[in-house]
């Protein structure tokens, strides 16, 4: 029977003034379905929200069955005579809910998720809560629960710039989303991914002389340090036994301090949320007339040094990572229309690859070549034919380079506030008037070794922890 001792405005009251928390633990029912719930204390009465959705049937003092009727949501409290509340239950009555949450327990142990529905301006809701080990079984979960409740479905697309202004996609981090699922899942700590670059442009002479065979550089090798000299990746010039990495190449490209073997562009230090694009651009911008129906108008176009980092962290640390490198630069301009036309140069490449927690890899293969040729001549009597020979000089000098990129691949976490004590800044060292005037601990080697010592121990420990 549904009537109780107490009036039924007492009972409306009492529901207002009860805390939402009470309510917190759901029953999901198909439309049929049935399910038995027992209480410690007798029951008195019995509150049920919204009877054509689910209803009840007290069988004795102690036992109420709960049946769903059609779709929807209803909340049913039970009270004893006192007016506490023995149960309450928020009975989600959906044709997939309770397989959907079923399924999710079972194919995904190490996650606490709850899919709940709700009724919105839009129709019937799904949304997604509690949290999951990593990102890859985030995105498992949704696209579970989207392929058996989703409407309306989209691919929700990450691009990067290129010097063109146009977007290119990175295909890994592209979703399918669905306007009706809402995914709050949480992970215990968000993923950083760094990434420690070195942009540098070798000379075949250069690579030569180090003993370096780019094709047979493996990931294995560039990590593996194991001190065999003339192993693919390790440096045989100067013995050399450490990995193959962005950080001894830039080592050693010093030690040799020749910019004719090679030079390094640019060294740059990026940390990219996981599923986040991070950008690098070192140059400029140079004017461009374009000529259109309403006349002629004036873009710039970037030049310089252009980095694009997107990283992904899958399971097991492994990350996925897409490197876009640019070189351009200004080659000279030719005219058109009585305007000088700059001509630019440019070098690119993309890769898409995947690395582990402290993985190094290099990318190479951007040659450019370039012949220069010179006369040196006596005037007039380098004219004279035949003769004239013996009096100019030609000269043809044919340069190759190569544009590599060295990376050294870190997940990261900013340091807590408990370990804040331990970052070390650089440290500012005060030349005395008697240092000064002797020239007493001054002189360039003296200070160019301090302040790289102290760029070195700060890059190392500060802003970052592994």
């Amino acid at each position: 029977m549904k009537h109780f001792s107490f009036h039924t405005r007492l009972m409306l009251a009492l529901i207002l003034l009860c805390p939402l928390t009470a309510m917190a633990d759901q029953l999901f029912l198909k439309p049929g379905q049935s399910k038995t719930l027992r209480t410690k204390g007798r029951v008195n009465t019995v509150f049920i929200s919204d009877p054509s959705v689910a209803d009840y049937k007290v069988l004795n003092e102690n036992t109420i069955v709960l049946y769903a009727k059609v779709p929807g949501i209803s909340e049913v409290t039970a009270y004893d005579a006192d007016t506490k509340i023995l149960a309450g239950l928020q009975i989600n009555v959906d044709s997939f809910l309770g397989d959907i949450n079923q399924r999710i327990v079972v194919e995904f142990p190490g996650s606490q998720v709850v899919v709940k529905s709700f009724i919105s301006s839009e129709g019937k809701s799904y949304i997604l809560t509690g949290t999951v080990p990593d990102e890859e079984t985030r995105g498992a979960i949704y696209q579970l629960v989207g392929s058996v409740v989703g409407k309306e479905s989209r691919d929700l697309k990450v691009n990067y710039n290129t010097d063109d202004r146009e977007s290119s996609e990175v295909f890994f981090m592209t979703n399918k989303i669905y306007s009706n699922v809402i995914n709050r899942l949480q992970l215990p700590s968000s993923n950083q991914v760094n990434v420690k670059l070195s942009v540098v442009e070798v000379s075949k002479k250069f690579a030569d002389t180090l003993g370096i065979e780019w094709s047979n550089l493996t990931l294995s090798g560039l990590i593996k340090g194991n001190g065999v000299i003339n192993d693919p990746g390790v440096f045989s010039l100067i013995g050399l036994k450490r990995g193959f990495d962005a950080e001894n190449i830039s080592t050693t490209i010093s030690a040799v301090n020749n910019d004719e073997l090679a030079r390094v562009l640019a060294q740059p230090n990026l940390t990219v949320l996981s599923g986040e694009v991070a950008s690098f651009l070192v140059g400029g911008e140079i004017p461009l007339l374009v000529q259109s129906k309403e006349g002629t108008t004036i873009q710039y176009k970037e030049y310089g040094i252009r980095l694009n980092v997107a990283a992904k962290v899958e399971k097991k640390q492994k990350i996925k990572l897409l490197v876009s490198n640019e070189i351009s630069s200004v080659s000279g301009s030719y005219a058109y229309n009585n305007y000088n036309i700059p001509r630019i140069k440019t070098r690119r490449s993309s890769s898409t690859i995947e690395v582990a927690d402290g993985d190094s890899f290099v990318i190479g293969g951007l040659l450019n070549e370039e012949d220069v040729e010179s006369l040196t001549k006596v005037p007039f009597i380098s004219d004279i034919p035949i003769l004239g020979a013996l009096a100019r000089k030609s000269y043809t000098e044919r340069k190759k380079t190569e544009l590599v990129v060295f990376a050294t691949v870190d997940l990261v976490k900013p340091v807590s506030s408990a370990s804040r004590h331990k970052i070390q800044l650089p440290e500012y060292h005060r030349s005395s008037s008697v240092q000064l005037f002797f020239n007493s601990g001054v002189d360039k080697n003296t200070r160019e070794g301090r302040l790289a010592s102290d760029a070195r121990s700060f890059m190392e420990r500060g802003g970052f922890a592994k």
